[in-house]
């Protein structure tokens, strides 16, 4: 079948990002988001200040109409009218405390739930743009400081403004001279503001980059504490994290000192122009311009008016704070999402094909995982997609699943661009099962129910039988209710496999698909579980991204992708008979005797005769050598050897895959990945012939089975057969001119 000449026509569309406000705009919206809130909180605060303006005042009518000519009955209208205005006073500020607890949650869950949402339409190039502790830090501070902010506007600097304007016009009433002395002096407040932004902002950034630094380190120590604790890394962790929090204690201490400061100062301002006032203000008095009653009652109106101006001073530092963390909110919030999940249709049943015509798509720009690629995957029986690390088999898969569109071209299925068909009608008819199945916090049953959240009791269980599990479940003790914890961690590999089969199997997809479905796992349940896939397969299209060709092999359908491009397609046997890049993967991932379980493993002498650096040994040789090597299992995450150490050990891998590791010239530069290597690749050669030190690091990217050969061991077959030192100084020596050219 031939996809349709208009399948392609629809553009790449993309979505606008979320237009994140600016700090007033925020504050504006969240006024007309909440009215009755914010006007609780504003008339609380006004309520405020005119009982302290009215007590402020009560000072000369107290001194110069009740005391100074004894009236008591002045003296009970002026304590009456008090206590009944401060008894209005505290309703209106229990209704405006409630108001502003409603109002600061209402912004916290709106602003949590924006993130969310926008989180939940990315790809995985956000993720690789902000990481776990980044984005754990927008929501634990970030946004936190956005709340501050606005409720510090209204509770602060809206009411400590209306405040300064009531007591300054109060004040000129009383005695303008006085009020003009106090006006010129009230500037000052303001100029440690002026001083110190710029360092508060810095600060602030720096800060909040710690803290992601942290909240990233202890994810990964809560993840990976089983390598950890193996691999004896609790020292290195610790050292890792007592050197970020206390570079975040360093920044926090001098952002904390700075904030102070910013407090600190205004009131020592104040301090100093409350005295300018009682002095210029008892000269008055002593000439008569003032009387006590009214130079007591300028005083506290002016303490009042003080207050309101240092609350203008002291709600700035939150505007700071909250301008950088909405700098970092917007980061993320502008992140435009890289697939329109509105299509204009639904996608019709998925009966025969699914296509990739001319796509291009590209990570990062400039170096592209695939190149025009036009690829044809029949929807009939297994279909494999096989190729060395790096050729794209993965991106295929992201692309087929609409994780991410290509920046050129089409995926089609049947004929229809994904691109014009609503998402959801896609996800429908699909369903996926990944290397590292993660199950949630729930029941098995729930987990299975994830596939078809509206499945019975009865097609769970059919589910769970057709991916081999229903039996293994019923056998524990609480069955299809047994809790998950931890993402699987009390439920073995195959187990969590096996659910999450069942888990994709519930959907009753049009296709199926599998990214590296089994190869985290050990032998025997590989190949258990590899069986349990390729039964389904007689009944449902399946897809399947793979590097163990020994599964791909009994597939009906195999794609070899290489370099982003399509090289080969066939049945095994039609690959083999080619000889091409497959033949050559086929052949480095054979001679290896596993032993049951996987815990062990051989490698056949015919299988090192095929490496170039041990070609045209005689067999006896090779049978000794073979004898030579030691299986050595590997968790993933652990090093197997460091860039500059010593070399003493020559490794094949036996299963399982590594990335390999070139540190950056400069010193304390990061080091960057060069390499991945999988079954049947080998590293460490020229440790062989020299403690040469080591060119690269490699790390384990899965659970490994690696056989290593000494130099100790080695050596001595050196006199015995001189000629496997003659091939492998020829080798050596040929590979490192290619390198020097």
């Amino acid at each position: 079948m031939s996809v349709k000449p208009s399948a392609c026509g629809g553009k790449n569309r993309r979505k606008r990002g979320v237009r994140c406000m600016g700090l007033w705009k925020i504050i504006a919206a969240a006024a007309r988001s909440s009215p009755l809130f914010v006007s609780l909180l504003m008339a609380a605060g006004l309520c405020d200040l005119l009982f302290s303006y009215l007590t402020s005042l009560s000072f000369q009518y107290l001194l110069d109409r009740a005391l100074l000519p004894r009236s008591g009955e002045a003296l009970a209208i002026i304590v009456g009218a008090l206590i009944l205005l401060g008894t209005l006073n505290v309703a209106a500020g229990l209704a405006g405390d409630y108001a502003g607890a409603r109002l600061g949650t209402r912004l916290l869950l709106d602003y949590r739930l924006r993130l969310f949402k926008h989180m939940q339409l990315q790809s995985k190039r956000f993720y690789d743009r902000f990481g776990i502790g980044d984005l754990l830090a927008r929501y634990s501070d970030d946004i936190p400081a956005l709340q501050a902010a606005v409720l510090q506007t209204f509770r602060g600097l809206f009411l400590s403004a209306a405040g300064a304007l009531i007591g300054l016009s109060i004040l000129l009433t009383m005695e303008w001279r006085l009020t003009l002395a106090a006006l010129v002096g009230a500037l000052v407040l303001f100029l440690p503001y002026r001083l110190l932004k710029k360092r508060s902002m810095t600060l602030n950034g720096s800060y909040l980059l710690e803290l992601e630094r942290f909240n990233g380190m202890l994810d990964e120590n809560i993840k990976a504490f089983p390598v950890i604790r193996a691999f004896n890394l609790r020292g290195r962790m610790l050292a890792r994290v007592e050197e970020v929090l206390g570079t975040m204690a360093r920044i926090g201490a001098s952002r904390n000192f700075v904030a102070a400061n910013m407090t600190r100062l205004p009131y020592l301002a104040m301090s100093i122009l409350t005295a300018v006032i009682l002095a210029y203000g008892g000269w008055l008095t002593f000439d008569g311009w003032l009387t006590i009653g009214e130079f007591i009652a300028f005083n506290s109106v002016f303490a009042t008016a003080g207050q309101s101006v240092f609350g203008v001073t002291a709600a700035l530092p939150y505007y700071l704070t909250a301008r950088t963390s909405l700098e970092r909110l917007r980061q993320a919030l502008d992140w435009q999402p890289e697939v329109d999940e509105q299509g204009e249709r639904e996608l019709p049943p998925i009966r025969s094909l699914l296509s990739l015509r001319a796509v291009t798509f590209a990570y990062e720009p400039g170096t592209p995982a695939l190149k025009s690629i036009t690829v044809d995957i029949p929807l009939r029986g297994c279909t494999s997609i096989v190729g060395p690390s790096g050729s794209g088999k993965s991106t295929v898969l992201q692309l087929l699943l609409r994780f991410a569109d290509p920046q050129d071209g089409c995926v089609a299925y049947d004929g229809h661009d994904v691109r014009e068909v609503r998402y959801d009608s896609l996800l429908r008819q699909t369903a996926v099962v990944f290397q590292d199945s993660v199950l949630l916090h729930g029941t098995i049953r729930d987990n299975i129910a994830v596939g078809k959240p509206d499945a019975t009791d009865a097609e769970i269980e059919a589910a769970a039988r057709a991916a081999g599990v229903h039996e293994t479940i019923a056998g524990l003790r609480d069955g299809y209710a047994t809790i998950v914890r931890n993402y699987g961690d009390n439920l073995s590999g195959g187990q969590r496999q096996r659910i999450a089969l069942a888990r994709a199997l519930v959907r009753e997809p049009g296709v199926l698909f599998l990214d590296e479905a089994t190869s985290a796992l050990d032998p025997d349940t590989e190949r258990a579980v590899s069986e349990t896939i390729l039964s389904l397969g007689r009944s449902r299209p399946i897809v399947s991204v793979t590097h163990r060709l020994a599964y791909a092999a009994q597939s009906d359908f195999i794609l070899v992708l290489d370099r982003g491009t399509l090289a080969e397609q066939g049945t095994h046997e039609q690959l083999l008979a080619q000889d091409g890049l497959y033949r050559r993967m086929w052949d480095k991932q054979q001679g290896f005797v596993l032993t049951p379980g996987g815990a062990g493993a051989q490698v056949e002498p015919e299988r090192l005769g095929r490496l170039p650096f041990f070609r045209g040994i005689e067999r006896t040789a090779l049978e000794r050598l073979a004898a030579l090597f030691v299986a050595e299992p590997f968790a993933p995450g652990a090093t197997v050897v460091e860039q500059g150490d010593s070399g003493d050990k020559f490794y094949l891998i036996a299963r399982g895959k590594v990335d390999v590791f070139v540190a950056a010239a400069a010193a304390g530069g990061s080091r960057r990945k060069v390499a991945t290597l999988e079954d049947g690749d080998h590293f460490g050669e020229i440790a062989l012939m020299a403690h040469i030190p080591r060119t690269a690091t490699v790390v384990t990217a899965t659970s490994c089975l690696l056989l290593s050969l000494s130099y100790d061991h080695f050596h001595p077959l050196l006199e015995q057969y001189p000629a496997i030192r003659k091939t492998l100084e020829s080798s050596l020596e040929s590979r490192m001119r290619g390198r020097e050219s």
